[in-house]
């Protein structure tokens, strides 16, 4: 019968639980507010025409950008899953160079332990603020991390 009780009941029942469940579905997608560029990224933004590089070499993955900021600094993120990270110190196994000219080693390795996904700052305060800033060619060299070399290349307008 059309207007039984308890199949209304039913079929209102079978209703809301359709909407409720194609609301709440689209709610999230329609309601959420857009991603922000920055979420997760560092509080310092990369150097305009710097970019970012990225290694792939003996199962670890060495992603670098460049900071804005008095003291040429890099970030460096270090991801694998089968090397520990923590043993390898980028302090003595980097070193950078401006327009092909002389390697100049990090001051400070600012990384705390990670295991297989560490991350921190490469400092090199020896450097000379003004000649990185005017470098067409910056070239980060890291030594002996799952690989005996990776060169990175940054190329400036």
């Amino acid at each position: 019968m059309i207007g039984d009780p308890v199949r209304l009941a039913a079929r209102a029942i079978v209703l809301a639980l359709a909407v409720a469940l194609v609301g709440g579905c689209a709610a999230p997608a329609l309601s959420a507010p857009a991603p922000s560029p920055s979420a997760g990224a560092s509080a310092q933004a990369a150097d305009s025409g710097s970019g970012e590089q990225t290694s792939d070499a003996g199962s670890v993955t060495v992603v670098v950008s460049w900071l804005k900021g008095a003291v040429p600094t890099a970030e460096v993120v270090m991801d694998t899953h089968s090397v520990d990270l923590d043993g390898f110190d980028l302090a003595t196994l980097a070193r950078v160079r401006l327009d092909g000219g002389a390697w100049v080693a990090p001051t400070v390795w600012d990384a705390p332990k990670g295991g297989h996904h560490r991350s921190g700052t490469l400092a090199f305060a020896s450097l000379d603020p003004a000649a990185f800033a005017s470098a067409k060619v910056v070239e980060l060299e890291i030594r002996d991390v799952a690989s005996p070399s990776r060169l990175l290349r940054w190329e400036r307008p």
